[in-house]
């Protein structure tokens, strides 16, 4: 069997636009010859495309699980957000069994994530939302703990996000800030425990420098250099510290960058760092971050049955999955559906970030690209499933320069990548899950922009019979306009092993849409 490999480019979108476009920038020959040889489409990769709100940018995790899953999913936010519009999410059992620990024990509520002014791991709304509930039940005693963004969001956009949360908590009467802290060190997911652990420190007994007007602390580290992304910690209530006989309803809804900090809270026999034993301390999640009884679930996963790994390992055949630990969770997770386990003769590789996993351009994409022209050699899988983090990851740093040599690093390596699938006899799909590197700068002010966005995402099909020179006219037709979502690349996959598309799977593949 003819391999196939699916390679993420992740947040490598498409843009006409020459301002701070990363990708346009870049010196990329091999990707320039793929275009001009091979048939390619853009597709959409955001917005109800995706199972997000309209004209909402799309992101890894979604991008990944649409992928994988081969369909729309309506995702987390867009079910919580239409709880709270139809007001089931005001007597959600589990959000309710936070209200009633909290009053049978005459103790406080705290709400814990991050504060951003996007949609990728949490969302403002669901803030209030929660403030509201408590409100609504004679909840007086609400703290916040709120991880400043600087990713999906400003640099420095902290102060503005929060004015919202502070005008409502101020006319309702119900909440206060406890405490702030940088969603780098609270939100790590690389087992930099040390960081998570100044975070529990933080919210637990209040180690960090207190401060009163969180508007001028925030301000005050500004002018130091600091951003929103490495924020300090820093404290603004000493009575808002969490205690046993408390509850703590974590909101962000995306999973992976929640799971550390969760589990110093949940997990029993925890030895990463000192904890406090708090019994009576009721935890609930927005998400299912993991498994463990003392975490519960206000909106539990929808089951997704038959995704593009779920069918390539039915039809007896191997595969493997492999990425940095970065996007590892991507490769693996999200891309099957969800599933924490891999499927019957599927390999999962980890590339094991550096502790700054941005600080070299390349990242891990040469050892990711080795490993995988190594399998592809000792013909050990028909699907390999490959993420590069690079244009995403660089992106969200903000430095250009470093963007264009991150992506400079990929085209060399897809050049590498492109000719061991071509002497293999197989298929090489490049494609990305969102928007992000084509977009670097604010076009009114020419400031920074390290947010994903919701443009269409290229796709790249390559094999020995689908090469030819293509016209001025079809590349400007390939590009003018998406002919596909994201997914309809597992039934693309599906169509090229030649194995049979599940009736669960609604997409369609691209392949005669590519080759006409």
């Amino acid at each position: 069997m003819r391999p196939v490999v699916l390679c993420i480019l992740d947040g490598w979108g498409f843009s006409k636009q020459k301002l701070g476009n990363a990708i346009s920038t870049a010196e990329t020959p091999n990707i320039d010859f793929i275009k001009n040889n091979y048939p390619s489409l853009l597709l959409q990769a955001s917005g109800v495309a995706v199972g997000l709100s309209w004209g909402e940018s799309g992101n890894s995790e979604v991008g990944h699980l649409t992928i994988g899953a081969g369909r729309i999913i309506f995702q987390y936010l867009s079910r919580i957000n239409k709880a709270i519009e139809n007001g089931s999410f005001f007597t959600n059992p589990e959000l309710m069994q936070a209200i009633d620990h909290a009053k049978n024990n005459h103790s406080s509520l705290h709400l814990a994530g991050l504060l951003t002014s996007n949609s990728v791991h949490a969302y403002t709304d669901h803030i209030l939302a929660l403030i509201d509930l408590a409100k609504r039940n004679g909840i007086n005693n609400v703290y916040l703990h709120l991880y400043t963004d600087g990713k999906d969001s400003g640099l420095k956009e902290a102060p503005s996000i929060y004015k919202k949360i502070d005008e409502f908590m101020k006319t309702s009467g119900v909440g206060k800030l406890a405490s702030m802290i940088g969603r780098d060190i609270a939100m790590d997911r690389n087992e930099n425990w040390d960081l998570t652990d100044q975070t529990y420190q933080l919210m637990v007994k209040g180690e960090a420098e207190s401060a009163t007007d969180p508007y001028e602390a925030l301000n005050s580290r500004y002018e130091k250099g600091l951003t929103d992304i490495n924020m300090p910690p820093m404290l603004f209530d000493a009575d808002g510290t969490i205690r046993d006989g408390d509850a703590l309803i974590f909101f962000n809804f995306r999973e992976d960058r929640m799971k550390q900090i969760a589990q110093a809270f949940t997990q029993e026999k925890f030895d990463k760092f000192e904890t406090i034993e708090m019994p009576n301390l009721l935890t609930i999640c927005m998400t299912q971050y993991f498994e463990n009884s003392n975490l519960h679930v206000a909106f539990p996963a929808t089951q997704i049955n038959n995704c593009l790994s779920e069918v390539i390992s039915t039809n007896g055949l191997r595969q493997l999955h492999i990425a940095e630990t970065e996007k590892y969770a991507h490769v693996t997770f999200f891309f099957n559906a969800l599933r924490r386990q891999p499927f019957d003769g599927e390999t999962d590789t980890l590339i094991k970030s550096d502790r700054v996993a941005t600080e070299d351009s390349a990242m891990k994409a040469n050892e990711i690209c080795e490993a995988v022209i190594k399998d592809l050699e000792n013909d050990i899988n028909s699907f390999i499933l490959v993420n590069f983090a690079n244009a995403d990851m660089l992106s969200h740093m903000g430095e250009f320069n470093q963007v264009v040599e991150g992506v400079e690093t990929l085209d060399r390596l897809l050049g590498k990548l492109r000719e061991v699938v071509l002497a293999k006899n197989g298929y090489l799909i490049i494609a990305s899950d969102h928007g992000n590197a084509e977009s670097l700068t604010y076009k009114g002010t020419g400031d920074s922009e390290t947010k994903h966005n919701p443009n269409p995402i290229p796709l790249y099909l390559i094999a020995r019979e689908y090469e030819r020179a293509r016209t001025p006219e079809e590349i400007i037709r390939s590009e003018s306009s998406p002919g596909g979502f994201l997914s309809d690349i597992a039934p693309t996959v599906i169509d090229l092993l030649g194995i049979q598309k599940p009736v669960e799977m609604t997409g369609d593949s691209l392949l005669e849409t590519l080759l006409n």
